[in-house]
C-alpha cells in the first residue's frame, strides 16, 4: 500500500466479509426453516431470519463500498485521508449498530416495515455514519 491510511480500508473489507458470512449463514438457516417449518421456527421465525438476511446484504455491500472508497481516495488524490480515526469510529459505529439491530430483531424489537425495520435510534446512527462518510 502506497499510503498508510489505506489500511483503514482493510478494516472495512474484513467487516464486510464477516457480514457476508453472516448473511450466508442466515440464508442457509432461512432455507432450512422454509423447507422444514418446524425446525427452529419457534425460536427464530422465518420472517426474522429473512430480515437479518436481507439487511446483512445491504450493510455488507455498503461497508465494502466505503472500504473501497477509503482505499481508492488516497490513490486518486495522492494524499492521506483527512482523519483515519474518524473512519475507524465510523466503522465501529456502523458495525455495532448492525449488531444491535440483529439482537433487536431476535427479541422482536422492530418497526415491521419492509426494509425499514430498524428502531429509530439505529436509523439515526446510520444517518450519522453516512454523514461521517461524506465528510
Amino acid at each position: 500500500m502506497k499510503y498508510k491510511t489505506q489500511k483503514v480500508a482493510m478494516t472495512y473489507f474484513y467487516g464486510a466479509l464477516v457480514l457476508f458470512l453472516a448473511q450466508l449463514a442466515f440464508g442457509v438457516l432461512a432455507g432450512t426453516v422454509y423447507v422444514m417449518p418446524n425446525t427452529l421456527s419457534v425460536i427464530l421465525p422465518f420472517n426474522i431470519i429473512r430480515m437479518i438476511h436481507t439487511n446483512a446484504l445491504i450493510v455488507w455491500l455498503l461497508m465494502g463500498f466505503m472500504g473501497a472508497t477509503y482505499y481508492l481516495l488516497p490513490e486518486e488524490t495522492e494524499t492521506e485521508l483527512f482523519s483515519p480515526k474518524l473512519a475507524i469510529v465510523q466503522f465501529w459505529t456502523f458495525f455495532i449498530a448492525a449488531g444491535i439491530t440483529v439482537v433487536g430483531y431476535m427479541f422482536k424489537i422492530h418497526e415491521g416495515r419492509e426494509f425499514l425495520e430498524q428502531p429509530f435510534a439505529i436509523k439515526v446512527g446510520i444517518v450519522l455514519v453516512v454523514l461521517m462518510f461524506l465528510f
